[in-house]
């Protein structure tokens, strides 16, 4: 087949992309140093009294938080004696996640990193690895401080779930820009996968992605650098996987009502979809009954 490897380059520079994957985690940790060393210390016993206040501030919003939400325990142990009851659980969930407004209970920018983090702990638990956020206006990839915000938050979280001694490593992928960056005790010389694998993705990575291949294809059939015999169902899908991602066994919403809120159509033919109506927020237990809806569930694939 001649399959032209400009195909998936020529997407991403129309995206504004990188055509090879960008690794941004020495450029943060550095930057992070950097900032670091440029702090002004304040007085002793003011810096005491802004920890203080820190500490307050952070046990008040974790327990606004979870007043209304079922948590394992912060244990791993628990989550896995749950799922080791299922016959099966899938190799790639995705998470459809909503943007609430600030006052909202787990509102704004924090709300979604405390979501996407407890995912990803549970995912973990678990023993999943690949973990799809879907979040319509893709806030969290506007910016590489949002992405390393969510990194910080997210090693915070697997502390409490597996100590400091144990903290399981984690890569952040954002497709749409062809970017990733890796957890604080990730090994890259070691070349090792990473406990989880998480993406990011958005409105952007469905419809619009579609439009933007298909337009390229066409360009690259008419300049006969791409036959149009060899335009076919795997070659589209092989770039599609390139451009956004694998296809995900499991999709969860955590909405009250069934809205894939133009998530990427291409990547959910096969896809198990769960949802409960009474539902709004992100919790253990519509995550559970996910797990076990799928472990239950017998998919057929025609020929």
């Amino acid at each position: 087949m001649m399959k032209s490897p400009k195909i998936s380059d020529d997407v991403r520079l129309n995206n504004n992309g990188n055509t090879t994957l960008k690794n941004i985690t020495e450029e943060l940790d550095s930057r992070k140093q950097s900032d670091k060393r440029d702090q002004i210390h304040a007085p002793p016993n003011s810096f005491r009294i802004h920890n203080i206040f820190n500490i307050i501030l952070d046990l008040s919003r974790s327990l606004v938080k979870t007043s209304l939400t079922y948590y394992p325990s912060k244990s791993p142990q628990v989550i896995r004696d749950d799922v080791n009851k299922l016959s099966k659980i899938p190799k790639t969930i995705s998470c459809i996640l909503d943007l609430k407004d600030e006052d909202d209970e787990n509102g704004g920018k924090d709300g979604l990193i405390s979501s996407i983090s407890e995912l990803t702990a549970w995912s973990i638990s678990a023993g999943l690895k690949k973990l799809i956020i879907y979040e319509f206006t893709g806030t969290l990839t506007q910016s590489t401080e949002c992405v390393a915000d969510l990194r910080k938050y997210i090693t915070k979280t697997l502390t409490l779930y597996f100590g400091t001694e144990a903290i399981p490593t984690f890569s952040i992928r954002v497709p749409h820009k062809n970017l990733i960056i890796y957890s604080d005790n990730y090994k890259s010389d070691k070349n090792v996968i990473a406990d989880l694998e998480i993406d990011l993705i958005s409105r952007v990575d469905g419809k619009p992605t579609l439009v933007e291949l298909t337009k390229t294809m066409s360009e690259l059939a008419v300049n006969r650098e791409l036959s149009i015999k060899d335009i076919t169902i795997d070659l589209i899908d092989e770039e599609l996987r390139e451009l956004v991602g694998p296809e995900p066994d499991l999709l969860i919403s955590f909405a009250p009502s069934l809205n894939l809120e133009d998530y990427p159509p291409w990547h959910i033919r096969l896809s198990e979809i769960y949802w409960e109506p009474d539902n709004k927020d992100v919790n253990y237990a519509v995550f559970l009954r996910a797990l076990q809806q799928f472990s239950n569930c017998k998919i057929n694939i025609g020929k």
